[in-house]
């Protein structure tokens, strides 16, 4: 299964919200009636005000990266840990550096984290977007698992390939997958089933 011939699979995955929506326990309950619109930077502030750990998913050019930087650009402490690969382990379009300049003028106050290594010992409450888990390495996967579970950072993870995200979708709260116009929550047991079938061993 590749994520570009998956559309049908997709949206076989995705459902009302308030019937879906996987959560900790002390999340909050009024999430489940929440009804995602037209505006996904908005649908995004929903699903990071519901949950710690949210995953940003869909296909090339639905603005994962750009919506989701958007939706937190009121908040402090915001990180960002880049990744000069795309989902399919190609250099990013021109220069990761262009890209990385393209970010950073959407949120002047955004910061990059080169080592994740550094995050592991804040006790600030911070929020941190992690682009992309393909190509990196077992080190680097290690330390999101890890910021999945500290609870004074909510995390947001993008990904283009749900697939790439391995063992650690058992980390994520909720799966947001991001179409042109509107957002959908991808079912939870069912996205982990795909990252064990199809995911990379």
């Amino acid at each position: 299964m590749t994520c570009k011939t998956s559309k049908s699979v997709f949206r076989r995955m995705c459902y009302n919200v308030s019937e879906n929506l996987t959560m900790k326990d002390n999340s909050k309950e009024g999430c489940r009636n929440i009804i995602f619109a037209k505006d996904n930077v908005e649908n995004i502030r929903k699903a990071i005000g519901c949950c710690k750990n949210v995953l940003i998913c869909g296909i090339e050019g639905v603005g994962k990266i750009t919506n989701t930087v958007m939706a937190v650009k009121d908040n402090n402490n915001v990180y960002y840990s880049g990744n000069p690969l795309d989902y399919e382990g190609k250099l990013r379009p021109g220069s990761y550096e262009k890209y990385l300049k393209y970010i950073l003028s959407l949120k002047k106050d955004i910061r990059t984290v080169e080592d994740l290594n550094e995050l592991l010992n804040t006790k600030d409450d911070i929020i941190l977007i992690i682009d992309e888990i393909y190509g990196r390495n077992n080190t680097h996967l290690e330390q999101i698992s890890r910021l999945f579970d500290m609870e004074n950072i909510r995390v947001i993870q993008i990904v283009g390939c749900m697939k790439n995200m391995g063992s650690l979708i058992d980390k994520i709260d909720m799966i947001v997958e991001l179409h042109l116009d509107s957002a959908f929550i991808v079912d939870k047991e069912l996205a982990q089933a795909i990252c064990r079938i199809f995911g990379k061993k």
